[in-house]
């Protein structure tokens, strides 16, 4: 009998031992399965289910973050307890598209001078630091979520401003745009210098259009090219000998932008010496450019003819709303081929008439980048009466953009100012923008465009057809319930039947 219980209990004790044994073996399976999948990368980890793929990277993301080869820093600046889910899940999908980025979260109340060190601004909460061995960029919280209210109406404007009502907007999420931007501005071997002209009456460019070079890693600075001083502190001179004109030393680009009135000889000599030594223009001009003989000198000197003023277009298709708001066919050309690949218009409205030369001057090479029909109409003078042919006028084909080789110099020139006109650019879904931004790479040289797209945060509800309803209810509230209890019955059965 003791013999017999001894054997129990040894029988017991092993199988105990099988089940501790079994339990510690499942458990660290548990264990490395977890740290497994803790170090799988979180494009694998979390999927995204949202409609717009809010978490889901831009392949032009992609491809600048492919790019990357040296070590990159992301400092997450946000207080304990503050995270922004969607920005804590945007920095773990870049972690994971290039092993050299890094995510590094600084609590701004435990080190409150970290951040001194890259700006006098105080940062919000969930703001992200770039840093590389090259340079640094803060992207504030702020250029990630913000809202956007260009959809106002005119009846929010008189609520706004009568009671005080403020205007819901939409609340935008631009964090990847900011960051693959601040990422492409930290790794370029350098950053673009883009001097925009003044003193010629030029049209200013729009906030948009900034924030759009900003975003494109180009710097920009506003400059005359009347530069230098007198002979001497203590020297008089009665002419002008002592004033120097020429081209800042580090320009990338020039970019003249519809100017009203005309260069000088001396601006126009300096231009022309930057573009040979292989220096790089953009203009924008309007239907009154032949009233600027030396702007149409500089036009000819990149191999444009400049035979009328105002263009109008008689071909259906070819233009919208007006006759003189044309639509003009774009070209192949690394400028214009993302627009033709995303199916975009660019809208060249007041545009002045221009040919390329049928004899160019020797170095230049002259590429139409749009088009107009060949039922095109262009105003021989630029003051006139009616918007349509008069006698005296030229019909024919006209470009209305062009790019242009100079030896190593490069220019692009188009014939409307509208290129950086807001209005003009949302009537295009982004077209004008995209031709004048690409046109700023192709001049700059700049190797990658950053052009991610934002997404609307409004939450869209689930609209489910009538009958997909019933067939949902069917299956949830029936189906499954009814499945399960005839699954236990026969588990149960079985089992009495032992």
């Amino acid at each position: 009998m003791k013999n017999e219980k001894k054997i129990q209990n040894a029988r017991a004790l092993r199988a105990g031992g099988y089940s501790v044994l079994i339990t510690a073996i499942v458990l660290a399976a548990l264990i490395f399965l977890n740290l497994l999948v803790a170090a799988l990368p979180a494009s694998v980890t979390r999927l995204d289910a949202t409609s717009s793929g809010l978490f889901t990277l831009d392949k032009q993301s992609e491809q600048i973050l492919g790019g990357v080869s040296e070590e990159i820093t992301l400092y997450h600046i946000c207080q304990s307890g503050k995270e922004n889910s969607m920005i804590t899940e945007l920095l773990g999908r870049y972690t994971a598209a290039n092993g050299k980025i890094t995510v590094r979260t600084v609590d701004p109340v435990v080190s409150p001078s970290f951040v001194a060190k890259y700006t006098d601004e105080a940062l919000a909460d969930n703001s992200v630091i770039v840093e590389s061995g090259k340079r640094f960029k803060v992207v504030p919280y702020t250029d990630m979520v913000y809202t956007d209210y260009s959809g106002m109406t005119q009846e929010d404007y008189y609520n706004y401003y009568y009671y005080g009502v403020q205007p819901k907007g939409t609340q935008v999420f631009a964090g990847e745009n900011a960051l693959t931007s601040a990422i492409d501005f930290v790794t370029v071997p350098s950053v673009p210098k883009l001097y925009i002209l003044n003193g010629h009456g030029e049209a200013a460019l729009s906030t948009a259009m900034t924030s759009y070079i900003r975003d494109e890693n180009i710097e920009y600075e506003t400059v005359s090219l009347l530069t230098g001083a007198a002979n001497g502190p203590d020297t008089f001179d009665e002419g002008l000998s002592g004033v120097s004109v020429k081209v800042p030393e580090d320009a990338s680009c020039i970019l003249l932008n519809t100017p009203t009135s005309d260069l000088s000889d001396a601006e126009l000599t300096a231009l022309l010496d930057y573009l040979k030594a292989g220096g790089t223009l953009v203009v924008t001009a309007d239907y009154k450019t032949p009233d600027l003989p030396n702007v149409v000198r500089l036009a000819n000197a990149l191999g444009l003819e400049i035979p009328g003023s105002l263009v109008i277009e008689t071909a259906q298709g070819y233009y919208t709303q007006r006759t003189y708001w044309l639509l003009p066919r774009a070209q192949s050309h690394g400028i214009t081929d993302p627009l033709l690949s995303a199916q975009k218009y660019v809208l060249f409205a007041n545009a002045h008439a221009m040919r390329a030369a049928e004899s160019a001057p020797e170095g230049v090479t002259v590429t139409p980048l749009f088009l107009t029909s060949s039922d095109a109409v262009a105003k021989k003078e630029t003051s006139f009466q009616l918007a349509s042919y008069e006698e005296g006028d030229l019909r024919g084909q006209f470009v209305t953009a062009a790019a242009v080789t100079v030896g190593e110099g490069k220019a692009v020139w188009f014939s409307s100012p509208y290129l950086t006109d807001s209005g003009a650019d949302q009537m295009t879904s982004g077209g004008n923008s995209g031709a004048f931004l690409n046109a700023l790479g192709w001049t700059c040289e700049k190797p990658s465009s950053v052009t991610v797209r934002t997404i609307a945060m409004t939450v869209e509800p689930l609209v489910v057809a009538e009958g997909e309803a019933n067939l949902w209810m069917v299956l949830l509230a029936i189906l499954v319930p009814v499945a399960a209890l005839g699954a236990g019955l026969f588990v149960w059965a079985r089992r009495r039947r032992r």
